[in-house]
């Protein structure tokens, strides 16, 4: 399916825009290097605010018009669409592919959009200096064509960010185990009751480990990726009855062993190897 072109560019509804996104945390200005090498549970205010700046500071250091993917952009960076729009100023050309049919992008805010799978979108190949994913590589059905379709789109030295639950966290190890036996669809709508007309899709957690990554990104021409990894707080929004039991001892075991790897929230950075 062809993309379809934007007309309305030059609204950029800067009411709905977040026109600064300024540190509100102590982590929150630091860059995707400064962010791998330090400990962030509760030294960060938002994981939007923060990958909203990676993008950016990505951007701008490259040189000349900068093309950038938003890959299943749905209705914004968590539901959010003013962080879009706070990128919307560092990207010269600015895309958008959503499965969902339901889902239609705000005037102004791409200039081409298209509703489709990354792995069957129709994209110019080797046009993207940057292409990114909020909270969808838990989704992804298969890895290597996923990477496929992203190396074949990025420029040369283009880079993929992409943020996605850790698969080393008590709360994403208890989701993966819950898919394979068949019952995580269930758990999620006793945890999110009241909260039923939200679109929900499936997960296959199949590119949530560092080894997985590694591994995919080797297979198909990228760099060995980078990683950060965030936890603004212990997600209690999952950790309700008789769950809400672990919430101290997850508390004691970040502020005692300080391990980064632990934390709920990954973000990759990989770049697109030579030919």
């Amino acid at each position: 399916m062809a993309p379809e072109q934007n007309t309305m560019t030059e609204q950029r509804r800067p009411e709905r825009a977040i026109e600064s996104l300024e540190p509100k945390a102590p982590h929150d200005a630091l860059g995707f290097e400064d962010l791998a090498k330090s400990y962030n549970f509760r030294n960060t205010s938002n994981i939007r605010h923060v990958f909203a700046r990676m993008i950016n500071d990505e951007c701008d250091r490259r040189s000349g018009s900068v093309r950038v993917l938003d890959i299943g952009c749905g209705r914004g960076l968590g539901r959010e669409v003013g962080y879009q729009w706070a990128m919307r100023p560092h990207i010269d050309e600015y895309w958008g592919i959503e499965p969902d049919p339901s889902i239609k992008p705000e005037a102004g805010l791409y200039e081409h959009f298209q509703h489709a799978l990354m792995e069957d979108a129709d994209l110019p190949e080797a046009g993207f200096d940057v292409a990114y994913s909020f909270m969808v590589m838990e989704h992804v059905a298969d890895p290597r064509a996923y990477l496929q379709a992203v190396r074949r789109c990025l420029k040369p030295g283009g880079v993929h960010f992409f943020i996605t639950p850790n698969a080393r966290h008590f709360v994403t190890r208890c989701a993966i185990f819950l898919h394979k036996i068949g019952l995580d669809e269930i758990v999620l709508k006793l945890i999110k009751r009241g909260e039923e007309g939200e679109y929900h899709y499936p997960v296959k957690y199949l590119f949530n480990r560092e080894q997985d990554i590694d591994r995919h990104a080797r297979d198909n021409g990228f760099e060995p990726p980078g990683y950060v990894y965030l936890e603004t707080e212990v997600p209690r929004g999952y950790l309700k009855g008789p769950f809400s039991l672990v919430i101290p001892f997850l508390e004691w075991k970040r502020r005692t062993f300080r391990n980064p790897r632990s934390l709920v929230t990954l973000i990759c950075r990989m770049e697109k190897g030579p030919e």
